[in-house]
């Protein structure tokens, strides 16, 4: 671990974390953003939720747009994709007779989402060593004329791979697109959310952004933004979209109000150079604990994402939920935070590579995998 940048976080130093992109790990400038968001907030409880939340939070929102590249008035503060993707679900009135496709890389509280509406999920399935025509071919024969939305991972969360969202959209076209990009925010460049010809584009702040958990945007297309309302209907009723997001009751808004100083974080930290040196580091860490399982590359045609990657484990292991939990609690208590994934009858491990990372944290994970796996 880089203990200079470490020091920033408030990771447990006796733990290798190389799952940066689950929960994320928000740095200590930005836990004490948040905690003065909340003491500012206490000393004056009526004058903060009356008079200066619409502004701070407004703010917070405007940063959020700019960091994505985007109008402010084209995005709302949600609390995670899985709520955007309820709140797209309420807009689009889905429910009984509806369908709506997911893949099977998904995650799956968006599909959950859906059925609590009474509508139906339809699966695009697709290999891991898939290639990119083989996903837009999957989306497309998964649609039926009952399809109301199409939901796809920008970058999947189980695997790690960056889907051609563009070609997807073209592909299902007229039917709305839902952009799940829940890992893309701060960790993927280059993306231009108004070209790719979606309805909807939610992705969280928390992980790569470095904002408190609980922050995320909710990005959606002119025609859609006045169908669009927050799941609780607040202080906020009546204001246009995305205003009408902001106020949400008493809840505790400092994780929004913390937005800006994630950002900054992730700036302080070398933006997009950082990106770069990470996923440099990750594509040599790989290699180093691919290595060591003697397990070949898992991948085909389609991209991994700049800081997250599978390494594919060897055959019979980690290939159901119960033996990957396992799998994953040995290898928390042998020191390790990295996930075991199941997918599809395989067993694999997702790494990431995030700025207080090094080649030792892969080496020390690869000289102990013989042993761990052994049980």
């Amino acid at each position: 671990m880089r203990r200079d940048i470490a020091e920033l976080f408030e990771l447990d130093p006796d733990l290798t974390h190389l799952n940066h992109g689950a929960f994320g790990a928000v740095p200590r400038s930005v836990r004490e953003a948040q905690e003065r968001a909340r003491a500012g907030i206490e000393r004056a409880p009526m004058r903060a939720f009356r008079d200066e939340l619409p502004v701070q939070l407004a703010h917070a929102r405007q940063a959020a747009a700019a960091f994505l590249g985007v109008p402010e008035d084209s995005t709302a503060l949600v609390r995670n994709v899985t709520e955007a993707v309820g709140v797209v679900a309420q807009g689009l009135g889905l429910g009984p007779g509806d369908d709506v496709v997911v893949s099977s890389h998904g995650y799956l509280t968006a599909g959950w989402s859906v059925e609590v509406r009474g509508a139906a999920l339809r699966t695009a399935s697709f290999p891991v060593d898939a290639d990119p025509g083989d996903v837009v071919a999957a989306f497309a024969a998964a649609v039926t004329d009952r399809t109301r939305l199409v939901v796809i991972d920008q970058i999947t969360s189980p695997t790690a791979l960056v889907l051609p969202v563009a070609d997807v959209v073209a592909a299902v076209a007229p039917v709305p697109v839902l952009v799940d990009a829940a890992h893309v925010p701060g960790s993927l460049p280059g993306v231009d959310i108004e070209s790719l010809g979606v309805a909807f584009w939610s992705g969280n702040l928390h992980k790569w952004a470095y904002a408190p958990r609980a922050a995320a945007a909710l990005w959606a297309a002119p025609e859609h933004r006045e169908s669009l309302r927050p799941l609780v209907t607040s202080w906020s009723h009546g204001l246009p979209y995305p205003e009408r997001f902001d106020l949400q009751g008493t809840v505790d808004h400092s994780a929004w109000l913390a937005v800006p100083e994630g950002i900054a974080a992730w700036e302080a930290l070398g933006g997009w150079e950082q990106v770069g040196r990470n996923a440099e580091l990750l594509a040599s860490g790989v290699e180093v604990v691919r290595d060591a399982l003697g397990t070949p590359d898992p991948l085909g045609g389609i991209p991994s994402a700049p800081c997250l990657r599978l390494v594919a484990l060897p055959e019979g292991v980690a290939t159901t939920t119960e033996s990957a939990d396992a799998l994953w609690q040995r290898l928390y208590y042998a020191g390790f935070v990295v996930p075991p994934v199941a997918f599809a009858g395989r067993g694999y491990l997702r790494l990431a590579a995030a700025p207080y990372n090094d080649e030792d944290d892969y080496t020390r994970l690869a000289a102990a995998l013989p042993r761990v796996l052994e049980g």
